[in-house]
């Protein structure tokens, strides 16, 4: 085999690893995703969702396991930053999320709100986040999830709402990395 001939089969092999790892790589994320939708079922907003408190335009930044900032739910919508928002009813919270349609978590699953500095892949100024901790019933068992939101406008009021709502169901407020309102 002359020397074009063996870079070319090089090359060949090379590209053919290449897209193995590709394909590989998304059939772990389909999967992945897949699974997490069982856990994380989206809930559509109800149609009596009680007066609305407020609500807060700005960015979904992610959604992770509680607890573990590392571990990213990709499934509904809810894993990639985005457009969105928050608003807030005396029985829930709608999560408004971009491309994805919107997702109600009841007052009940609501465990708390506070600021977060960091979520997977975005770092703000200290308590620059808002974090939403909140729980996902599943057909196995419950999830428990965190949802950062980013409010340039302005977030005190969002958290403070959504504290309110927390507190409102005798849910623990846990503590956050920034300043609680």
């Amino acid at each position: 085999m002359s020397g074009d001939a063996a870079r070319w089969v090089l090359g060949a092999v090379i590209l053919l690893a290449v897209a193995a790892l590709f394909v590989a790589m998304a059939r772990t994320w389909r999967t992945r995703t897949r699974r997490q939708a069982e856990a994380v079922p989206p809930v559509p907003v109800p149609a009596e969702p009680g007066a609305v408190v407020g609500s807060w335009d700005g960015f979904t930044v992610a959604t992770t396991r509680a607890d573990e900032p590392l571990e990213r739910i990709t499934a509904g919508g809810l894993g990639f930053r985005g457009r969105g928002g928050v608003t807030v009813h005396e029985h829930g919270v709608v999560l408004r999320l971009a491309g994805a349609d919107d997702r109600w978590v009841a007052a009940a699953a609501v465990r708390g709100a506070d600021r977060a500095t960091a979520a997977i892949d975005r770092v703000v100024e200290p308590g620059g986040l808002v974090r939403l901790r909140w729980t996902a019933t599943g057909a196995a068992a419950a999830t428990d999830l965190d949802t950062y939101f980013r409010f340039p406008e302005g977030d005190a009021a969002a958290l403070h709402a959504l504290q309110g709502l927390a507190t409102a169901h005798e849910h623990p407020q846990t503590a956050g990395e920034g300043t609680n309102s």
